[in-house]
C-alpha cells in the first residue's frame, strides 16, 4: 500500500484508482522467489497523471496540472534498509516533491521464505508486503496493483539530479547520521590518573557538558522532534561523554508528571529526557567505580519545576539514600584530587536540606559584567563561604558580547591567586544560544564559542576551571533535520581543556 503519511507530508492521489487499472493486466502471473540481494537498487514505477492533488504539512491543496508524471521509487540497501520517495515531474522537470532523497519514512525491510518483502516503518506498527512476479515487485493500493520494475541508470540519474536541483545542491539535503560523527578510537577514561593527589580541584581545567543528557532521548516520543529542534544540546550520551573526557555534568532534575506520579528525570527545562536522575547518579557511580582515578563535578540546576519544596524533599531523599552511600563528596576551598578520586561534587543552586551533600552556589545569574560574574559564593556543609566565578551569560545575548564574555572569564581565570585560603572556583560557558531557543542556534553558537575558546587555550598557560560546552566531544554535529553539519569543534574542545592540565 501506498502509505497516507509520509515523514510530514501526507499524499492524497484521488485519481489514483483509475491510473492503476491499465497496470493491473497481468495479475495473475505466479510470484516467484526473491532474495535480499536482488533487491538492492531502486524499484520505480512512473504513472502520468491527468489531475492529482497533494496534501502538504499545512494541508494546504495543490493541484497540478495535465501531462505530469508520479514517480514511486523505492531504494533497497544491502545492510537491509530503505526509504521511499514520492516525486513528481512536469515537461522534464521536478516541481514537487512531497517526500526528498534523504527526509523520508526510514525503513528497514527482509524477505520471508515465500518471497515476499516486509517493509517495517520506523517509529511504526504498520508494515507493507511486496509481491514480486519474477521481474517486478508490486504495491497494493485499495485492490489495485501498481508495478515496479528496477530503474535504469538513465532513470536514477533523473532523478537524482533533478532532487538535487529541487534542493538547491545535494549537500543541502544529505542525510547524516549523527553516529558517523561520533569520535571513533578515543579514550580518555583515564586522563586524571597523572594529576598529583595534592592538586587543587579549584586548580584544574575540566571539560563539562552543558545540559548534559539531552543525547538520552526524550521522554515524550510523541513529541519528540519538538525536543529535538528545540533543547538538545549534546550528541553524545553520559557513557559517551566520560569515555571522551568530560568531567562536570549541567544537570537539570526536573519534576516530571509520570502517569499519575512525579518523578525526577534529566531534562532541559520543559524536555524531559529518557534518563530518570536515580539512573544518572548510578551510571556515575559504576562509571566511578571502574575508574577509580577519576571524579566527577555535578552542577545542579532547575528552570521548569515551580514546586520547589516538594522537589527539594524528593531530591534531598533520594541523594541522601543509601544507594549512594559513598558517592559525594564534601565541599571545601582547598579541595585536592586526592580527597575526589571516585567521587562526585555536587554543587546546587537550589537548597534541597539543611546542609548540602557537597556545596550550595549563590550570586549565579545570566550577568554580561565580569565584575557581576565574581560576586558569587559557594557554601560548604559547615557553613564556609568560597568565592564562586561563573561566566553563564545567555540572556538577551549578541555574538560579541557573548564571545568577550568568556575571554574575559578565561582571563581572569588564570590570573587567580591559588595561595590564597579559599581560592575562587571557576566555571565558565561558552554554552548558549542567540536569536532563539533552538538546537541548531546551539551548534552555532559553538561554532564560534567553542573555536573561540580553543584559539585561547592554544596560546594560554593556567588552569581555568569548569569550562560547560554544548556537543562536547562532536567536532561537527548535525541539525535536528540531519541534512546540515556545524562544525561544533566539541571533541577539539574537550582536549584542549584536558591538555591545559599540563601546561
Amino acid at each position: 500500500m501506498v502509505r497516507n503519511s509520509i515523514t510530514c507530508f501526507g499524499i492524497f492521489l484521488w485519481c489514483l484508482g483509475m491510473m492503476m487499472a491499465s497496470c493491473s493486466s497481468d495479475d495473475g502471473k505466479d510470484q516467484q522467489p526473491i532474495s535480499a540481494e536482488t533487491l538492492v537498487g531502486e524499484w520505480i514505477v512512473e504513472i502520468q497523471a491527468d489531475d492529482i492533488m497533494l496534501e502538504d504539512s499545512d494541508e494546504e491543496w495543490e493541484t497540478l496540472a495535465d501531462g505530469y508524471t508520479v514517480a514511486l521509487i523505492y531504494h533497497f540497501f544491502a545492510d537491509g534498509s530503505c526509504w521511499k520517495e514520492i516525486d513528481v515531474m512536469g515537461e522534464g522537470r521536478m516541481v514537487y516533491q512531497p517526500v526528498s532523497r534523504y527526509d523520508t519514512d526510514e525503513c528497514k525491510y527482509s524477505v520471508d521464505a515465500k518471497g515476499n518483502v516486509i517493509i517495517e516503518y520506523k517509529d511504526s506498527e504498520e508494515s507493507d508486503v511486496l509481491l514480486f512476479d519474477g521481474t517486478r515487485l508490486s504495491d497494493e493500493y485499495d485492490g489495485e496493483r501498481l508495478y515496479l520494475s528496477q530503474a535504469t541508470a538513465e532513470q536514477s540519474q533523473l532523478y537524482k539530479d533533478e532532487s538535487d536541483a529541487w534542493h538547491g545542491g545535494a549537500d543541502d539535503y544529505q542525510r547524516y547520521d549523527v553516529a558517523a560523527f561520533k569520535p571513533k578510537g578515543v579514550d580518555n577514561s583515564r586522563w586524571m590518573k597523572t594529576l598529583k593527589d595534592s592538586r587543587l580541584v579549584a586548580d584544574l581545567s575540566l571539560p563539562g557538558s552543558h545540559d548534559a543528557c539531552t543525547a538520552e532521548g526524550w521522554h515524550n516520543e510523541i513529541i519528540a522532534f519538538v525536543f529535538e529542534m528545540t533543547a538538545k544540546c549534546q550528541d553524545l550520551t553520559i557513557q559517551e561523554q566520560l569515555k571522551v573526557g568530560v568531567r562536570a555534568f549541567d544537570l537539570r532534575p526536573e519534576r516530571d508528571l509520570d502517569g499519575k506520579n512525579y518523578v525526577l528525570r534529566c531534562s532541559h527545562g520543559i524536555a524531559p529526557t529518557k534518563m530518570y536522575v536515580r539512573d544518572f547518579f548510578k551510571t556515575l557511580k559504576q562509571w566511578l567505580a571502574a575508574h577509580p582515578t577519576e571524579f566527577c563535578i555535578v552542577t545542579i540546576d532547575l528552570t521548569a519545576t515551580k514546586d520547589k519544596t516538594a522537589w527539594a524533599n524528593e531530591f534531598g531523599t533520594l541523594v541522601n539514600g543509601a544507594e549512594y552511600n559513598g558517592l559525594f563528596s564534601d565541599f571545601k576551598s582547598r579541595l585536592t584530587v586526592g580527597e575526589m578520586r571516585g567521587k562526585v561534587l555536587m554543587l546546587s543552586k537550589w537548597e534541597y536540606g539543611a546542609k548540602p551533600l557537597g556545596g550550595y552556589c549563590y550570586g549565579w545569574d545570566s550577568y554580561l559584567e565580569l565584575e557581576k560574574q565574581q560576586q558569587g559564593y559557594i557554601v560548604a556543609s559547615d557553613g564556609s563561604k568560597t568565592p564562586l566565578w561563573v561566566q553563564d551569560y545567555w540572556k538577551d545575548i549578541t555574538r560579541i558580547n557573548k564571545d568577550q564574555a568568556l575571554i574575559k572569564m578565561l582571563e581572569a581565570a588564570v590570573a587567580r591567586d591559588m595561595t590564597a585560603s579559599a581560592p575562587a572556583w571557576v566555571i565558565n560557558y561558552p554554552s548558549a544560544y542567540i536569536d532563539g531557543f533552538f538546537s541548531d542556534n546551539y551548534r552555532q553558537n559553538a561554532e564560534s564559542a567553542n573555536k573561540k575558546a580553543i584559539d585561547w587555550l592554544d596560546s594560554h598557560k593556567g588552569s581555568v576551571g569548569i569550562i560547560y560546552m554544548d556537543f562536547a566531544g562532536m567536532d561537527k554535529s548535525p541539525d535536528y533535520t540531519r541534512t546540515k553539519l556545524y562544525n561544533t569543534v566539541g571533541m577539539q574542545l574537550v582536549d584542549r581543556v584536558i591538555k591545559q592540565n599540563r601546561k
